[in-house]
């Protein structure tokens, strides 16, 4: 676990150090280097998105056996205070709570997952939609060709390819079949709101990005927003 963040930390210093060079070399990077830039900033940001999402889980799952640790000890104090021979076995019990509590272990397979899944599909596969695809659709940034080009996204790509490629990645790399993967991803269509909840981030921020923001850089706005959406899949995707 510590060698997998210290490798962490030293991307995103490596990622700082760069930055230090200016705003225009970095603007320059990311035109002659499209793909690159698109690869190294959605993996980081994919991995490092899951990393937060396995810590929320790990936190609330030891907030759950405290808390029915908690509710068992005030029971056996209730027992004990109505038979006097019964001892409180609340030394004991504490000790087996501290010994069972699971300690936060970093899912290898798991970020390995997301950093595929981010760098390749979200990073260099937008790449190829955002610039080269949807442009076909017009290339002005009037309200009618962002309008065309957001819902092409979020009616086209979002359903069909974007969210489905994540539970493909994750099934391949735990041995599923594609059959399997895809009914998981329409399990959660169903009964977990993914897509929609999908379309309430990113319907208002590829407004923004269709319109405003420069084209080698709309990969890299969208990853940033894109973080928090991680967080929210990466949560769905470890209870599927």
């Amino acid at each position: 676990m510590t060698r997998f963040l210290k490798v962490v930390f030293i991307t995103m210093m490596l990622i700082g150090t760069g930055s230090s060079m200016g705003p225009s070399a970095i603007s320059n990077f990311y035109k002659k280097n499209p793909f690159k830039g698109a690869f190294l900033t959605c993996s980081i940001k994919g991995c490092t998105a899951d990393l937060v999402a396995q810590y929320i889980a790990a936190s609330k799952a030891n907030d759950q056996h405290d808390e029915h640790f908690k509710r068992q000890l005030d029971y056996d104090n209730a027992l004990s205070r109505l038979n006097p021979l019964k001892k409180a076995r609340g030394g004991d019990m504490h000790d087996t709570a501290i010994a069972n509590k699971k300690k936060f272990k970093i899912d290898l397979r798991r970020s390995a997952m997301f950093l595929i899944y981010g760098g390749l599909y979200q990073g260099c596969a937008n790449e190829f939609l955002y610039n080269s695809v949807l442009p076909r659709l017009g290339t002005g940034t009037d309200w009618r060709t962002v309008g065309k080009k957001v819902a092409a996204d979020a009616f086209g790509i979002v359903p069909f390819l974007c969210i489905p490629m994540a539970y493909l990645v994750k099934g391949l790399l735990l041995g599923r079949s594609v059959r399997d993967s895809y009914s998981n991803y329409w399990s959660d269509v169903v009964n977990k709101g993914v897509l929609f909840k999908n379309w309430m981030i990113f319907i208002p921020v590829q407004c923004l990005t269709f319109s405003v923001i420069p084209e080698h850089f709309r990969v890299s706005f969208v990853a940033c927003v894109s973080f928090f959406w991680m967080i929210i899949l990466s949560c769905i995707l470890s209870s599927s």
